[in-house]
């Protein structure tokens, strides 16, 4: 822009000499001419500028890791005065990394008069997390790109980048315990020999044993009447997706494997029918935070809920944590997922009541400590699995 002011102002030069040397009145008409058209085109701008709005719109707000992300750009201007150039600059970056390490974009664009203009572009994060997406500028230009005046309006989308998950083909559970915990939970749909817990109510039928007669009901109704007891539904095993990652690693990177890994192993179970706990350290509340998985859905709300907070550099002893919350919760395997194993994260897993423990360990760490872990892993009794 500055080398278009040059120019102009060279052709300014130009004319004037021209209508010194040639004294003639189509000359002088000319110099006006090109003396007042900047000023012309810069209240034009101003008044353009002025009117000019835009819009950012995103047709999806869920993808999967590496779709593309179609981003919209509405563009209006109602004035009378086509618009040749604008220049768009778009920002993007994920949440789970540093914000100075956004992406930057910019697209040229021609609106015509009186009408909306709409341009799309694709986007793509190779990276699972929550990506913002900006609009920093929108610079306007005059016609001969002489000036140019810039609008800054704060607005940002977000959109929410799921991790991967499959079916494992390794059967985790093939020689954990077969035994059953206590459960507050029982079957909707089925009945079982739990007296605890009254299922349904019905009609005397041949066979039924005279201890579930529920008697005062009988008397009521003027026939027999039976208790089907509940079934307790077994929730034995807990996933723990450790988010914590050292300054030494790559942020992004870590929290793809270890969501992956997590979530790969939690839908595995989903499939089998084995209802289980998946939990983590929600840093923003200071606590773990668990769902029960039942159903696909308890899946979409776990990764909602890790998206939502996101991994953290400080060292927390996640196991520490969420035995003060659930101190007599019983199982029968419990799996951690990590990128960091200390001792402490050891010395606190031992505390929570579990048959089994396995650790699956992402690789990365320093060899000479994984060797005097896996010692201190084998003492006692627990499993290490490295992935």
């Amino acid at each position: 822009m500055l080398l278009n002011k040059f120019r102009y102002l060279l052709i300014i030069m130009i004319t004037g000499l021209l209508a010194i040397l040639y004294n003639e009145y189509f000359m002088g008409i000319l110099f006006l001419t090109v003396m007042i058209l900047p000023f012309l085109l810069f209240a034009i701008l101003s008044y353009v500028y002025g009117k000019l709005s835009y819009e950012l719109i995103s047709v999806v707000h869920v993808v999967g890791k590496g779709d593309n992300i179609p981003i919209s750009i509405q563009l209006s201007n109602p004035t009378i005065f086509p618009i040749l150039n604008i220049c768009i600059t778009m920002s993007y970056y994920n949440t789970f990394s540093n914000k100075n390490k956004s992406c930057k974009q910019e697209f040229y664009v021609t609106v015509d008069k009186r009408t909306t203009t709409t341009v799309t572009c694709n986007l793509m994060s190779e990276h699972t997390g929550n990506l913002n997406v900006s609009i920093t500028k929108v610079r306007v230009f005059d016609y001969l790109k002489l000036f140019s005046l810039r609008k800054r309006k704060p607005i940002e989308i977000k959109v929410a980048v799921l991790p991967l998950y499959y079916e494992l083909t390794e059967d985790y559970l093939e020689n954990g315990s077969k035994m059953l915990v206590e459960s507050d939970n029982y079957s909707t749909i089925k009945g079982g020999d739990d007296p605890s817990e009254v299922f349904a109510i019905r009609e005397y039928r041949e066979g039924d044993r005279p201890g579930r007669i529920h008697w005062k009901l009988s008397i009521k109704q003027n026939q027999l009447m039976i208790k089907d007891f509940s079934e307790p539904m077994n929730c034995s095993v807990v996933v723990f997706a450790d988010l914590y990652i050292g300054r030494e690693h790559e942020i992004l990177e870590a929290v793809d494997s270890i969501l992956e890994c997590a979530l790969s192993l939690s839908y595995s179970f989903l499939l089998k029918g084995q209802i289980h706990y998946f939990t983590w350290y929600d840093k923003n509340f200071g606590t773990c935070r668990r769902v029960r998985i039942v159903y696909e859905k308890d899946l979409f709300e776990a990764v909602d809920g890790l998206l939502s907070c996101g991994p953290y550099t400080e060292d927390v002893d996640m196991a520490a944590a969420y035995y003060a919350e659930y101190p007599n919760d019983q199982y029968t395997d419990l799996f951690i997922i990590t990128k960091m194993v200390t001792h402490k994260l050891l010395e606190s897993l031992i505390l929570i009541k579990a048959v089994d423990r396995q650790i699956l360990y992402m690789k990365g760490a320093d060899h000479a400590l994984s060797q005097s872990i896996l010692e201190r892993i084998n003492l006692e009794g627990l499993k290490l699995s490295l992935k």
